[in-house]
């Protein structure tokens, strides 16, 4: 049995203020009034969640309800990631004049915040979780863990780092419903999961996953693992499917089942 973390924790609330930043702003965790919290929580929403997910459940972003971040495991250590980004990652830096010190020290404790809720227990098996997923789940013919497997689907070699336990649970039970970027932000150019149905005009039809895209081509990894390279030219129909997941639902598999897949998925980059 596992047990992993999830959902919005809390903070202490005390009277009083937050006291101003100075030299040594963001080295210690701020003693917080209700509605400096709040605050914290507006700043993350207005500047995080489209990456972490409004509840901190991870998206673009890892998923931040969990008891330890390994680049963030205390306040001053948020302070400086959020501040500073992490080069060679999607994670940006915040400038001072967008977010003043006094709010970064709240962006991060309310951050920190997400990683303190109950635990949460996983009744399944991980080590029959890794088995179904190489045998009756034949999921490795989608998605990649640690190298091994086909790059159709998103891979999943950090995934318990990525999302959280509910998200798991629902992306097994309902695919559709829990794709990894919503149509919003596939038309903002940001980077997701997305599949596409194209038929060209001899009648030919490729069903795969986007690649790359520009204004006069389009790269699909098919279901069949090889990426196709189509002129838009060519094509009667380019159907980009953005509701839509090329992986089935597991209604074949039992609670059980489910359960264990879970908890093999759960675990899946801790410690990266």
């Amino acid at each position: 049995m596992r047990r992993l973390r999830s959902g919005l924790g809390s903070l202490a609330l005390v009277a009083g203020a937050l006291a101003p930043a100075g030299p040594g702003f963001g080295q210690e965790v701020p003693e917080l009034t209700e509605a400096g919290l709040a605050r914290g929580e507006m700043f993350y929403q207005a500047h995080c969640g489209r990456c972490h997910g409004m509840l901190g459940q991870g998206g673009e972003g890892p998923s931040l309800t969990r008891p330890t971040l390994s680049r963030a495991p205390d306040h001053a250590s948020m302070v400086q990631v959020i501040r500073r980004g992490i080069p060679g990652t999607g994670m940006p830096g915040t400038r001072a004049n967008l977010v003043p010190d006094l709010d970064v020290d709240l962006l991060a404790a309310y951050a920190l915040s997400l990683g303190e809720g109950t635990a949460v227990e996983i009744a399944g098996d991980a080590a029959r979780g890794s088995e179904l997923f190489a045998t009756a789940g034949d999921c490795y013919s989608c998605h990649v863990v640690d190298g091994r497997g086909t790059g159709i689907g998103p891979e999943l070699t950090g995934i318990g780092v990525q999302r959280g336990v509910e998200y798991l649970y629902a992306s097994l039970s309902t695919p559709a419903s829990e794709l990894p970027v919503s149509r919003r932000g596939i038309l903002q150019g940001f980077r997701g999961y997305l599949p596409v149905r194209a038929v060209t005009h001899d009648g030919r039809v490729i069903t795969g996953m986007r690649v790359n895209e520009d204004d006069f081509t389009i790269q699909l990894r098919s279901i069949l693992g090889r990426t196709v390279s189509l002129r838009k030219e060519d094509l009667a129909r380019l159907d980009k499917q953005f509701d839509h997941s090329l992986m089935p639902a597991a209604a074949d598999m039992t609670e059980a089942d489910i359960d264990d897949l879970v908890a093999y998925l759960a675990g899946l980059g801790e410690g990266s």
